[in-house]
């Protein structure tokens, strides 16, 4: 009868804490910012980074985003966020694609190198996070998702190639020569920790994972119509985002602050599938061909935003 009792006592309790907790309330968050950086395509030699084929790298140009986020607390100790992002170019950016021996043959390049007119055309993240935080020191643990999907234009331009055989051709472009997509997928785990002060608090941050996961598409267009397309499946490597945030009171029930991240996803190697739309010189198709290990993948960017937030 005792242990009954107590039991019931322990339960009694249990749920007086549990439910006598003050309701959570969701916290919205609306920020813009200013980013910039770029991302690359990688052609590969030997399956890994070193001595590539060919680099394409795209910028991000200055950039305006809208961000907005909800965090929805389930109760004191964990929460669910979800972020969503948005950003437009404030000007163009450039695309350069330089190739390295590229073949055995005469006609076959030693080096090449080109310059395009780079056109962000499509930028968006989407973010969705588990929040943790049972300890009293708003030390904060989670764990999340994240999507990005980004594209870009490639217009006009120059080169400049030198082959095997010391042919040197110099060239310009024009018209919509390359355009590129980079769709990425990553988990990762994150942590926190806030350090309040009379009138302000300061947050740094990080969100890490091991392994991504991007799907790119490159178009190359001959005759204004894509006649070659390059489908990249690129996983691995690793991704790490840094942040830091400074936030100050602005009323009763409302802060402000900026925050400051810088963030890369690289070392990630897959297949290509290659798709030609067009019959060769020499009179030969090639409409279907892959191969492993043959590509790789990296992005990496810098924002800083202003945000407001209850």
């Amino acid at each position: 009868m005792k242990r009954l009792l107590a039991l019931t006592a322990f339960f009694s309790v249990l749920a007086e804490v549990t439910f006598a907790e003050e309701p959570q309330q969701p916290r919205f968050e609306v920020g813009t910012s200013l980013s910039v950086g770029n991302a690359t395509e990688l052609v590969l030699r030997n399956g890994t980074y070193d001595n590539p084929i060919s680099r394409l790298v795209w910028d991000i140009p200055p950039s305006l985003a809208v961000d907005l986020s909800v965090e929805w607390p389930w109760n004191r100790w964990t929460s669910t966020a979800l972020a969503l992002g948005a950003a437009f170019p404030i000007t163009s950016g450039t695309m350069v694609d330089e190739d390295w021996n590229t073949g055995s043959g005469s006609t076959d390049y030693s080096s090449a190198r080109s310059q395009q007119i780079g056109y962000l055309a499509t930028h968006w993240t989407v973010r969705a996070e588990q929040v943790f935080s049972p300890w009293e020191n708003e030390f904060r643990i989670g764990v999340g998702l994240l999507y990005r999907w980004v594209s870009w234009e490639g217009w006009n331009g120059t080169g400049h190639y030198v082959q095997n055989n010391g042919a040197v051709t110099d060239a310009t472009f024009s018209g919509l020569l390359i355009s590129y997509q980079q769709q990425w997928f990553i988990p990762y785990l994150s942590c926190s920790w806030t350090w309040k002060q009379p009138g302000w608090q300061l947050t740094p941050s990080v969100r890490l994972s091991p392994y991504t996961w991007c799907f790119d598409t490159d178009h190359h267009y001959y005759a204004n119509s894509a006649a070659k397309t390059f489908l990249d499946n690129v996983r691995g490597g690793f991704y790490e985002q840094t942040g830091l945030e400074v936030a100050f009171p602005g009323g009763e029930r409302w802060s402000w602050g900026i925050r400051a991240t810088a963030e890369i996803a690289w070392g990630a190697v897959g297949d290509t599938t290659t798709v030609t739309n067009y019959v060769s010189t020499n009179g030969s198709t090639l409409p279907y061909g892959s191969s492993t290990s043959s590509a790789g993948a990296w992005f990496q960017e810098v924002n800083l935003m202003a945000f407001v937030r209850n």
